[in-house]
């Protein structure tokens, strides 16, 4: 059994919700305006923005946290994992600096990643580096293995890389 950080939240549990939907999503809603946008969090002094596009009623960003594709039809489904663990979003950006967490960065397509990842409970952020902000994208589990061992060798390669001397 992993020791849960003192620091991080209670997640929700769908089950408790005897299948109301509507009612899980509020309340799911609810901790992301609360998190994201009653207050703005920042990440090493940078302030953290989203996606503010409005899709469906609510920030796109909002619906990129709690969904997942189906690997069948290829479409947009609610991940319940992804919805109870959302307030565990601002916890790892302000707990970056505790020792349960690695933080590292990976460029893919010209952007840049900031990777936030809880390894003892199977949680990653990950956010964005633009020139004056942070820009939230997700979070997610990363209990399947081929996810974790990629996560694994990314870091670790990373960390190497950081710790060798200038030429």
């Amino acid at each position: 059994m992993c020791k849960r950080p003192a620091w991080l939240p209670e997640e929700l549990h769908y089950s408790a919700y005897g299948g109301d939907w509507d009612r899980f999503l509020a309340d799911v809603y609810s901790i992301f305006e609360h998190d994201f946008k009653q207050s703005v969090p920042s990440f090493q002094a940078y302030p953290l923005d989203f996606d503010k596009r409005i899709q469906n009623g609510k920030e796109a960003a909002f619906w990129h946290i709690i969904q997942r594709e189906d690997p069948g039809t290829h479409e947009k489904v609610p991940d319940f994992r992804r919805c109870e663990r959302i307030s565990w979003i601002r916890s790892l950006i302000e707990h970056s600096t505790d020792s349960s967490i690695s933080v590292w960065e990976n460029t893919r397509k010209r952007e840049t990643s900031i990777l936030i990842w809880l390894e003892q409970l199977d949680y990653v952020v990950i956010m964005r580096k633009r020139p004056r902000v942070i820009i939230l994208v997700t979070g997610f589990r990363t209990d399947i293995s081929s996810v974790r061992e990629k996560m694994i060798k990314e870091r670790d390669e990373y960390y190497q890389k950081m710790q060798k001397p200038p030429l």
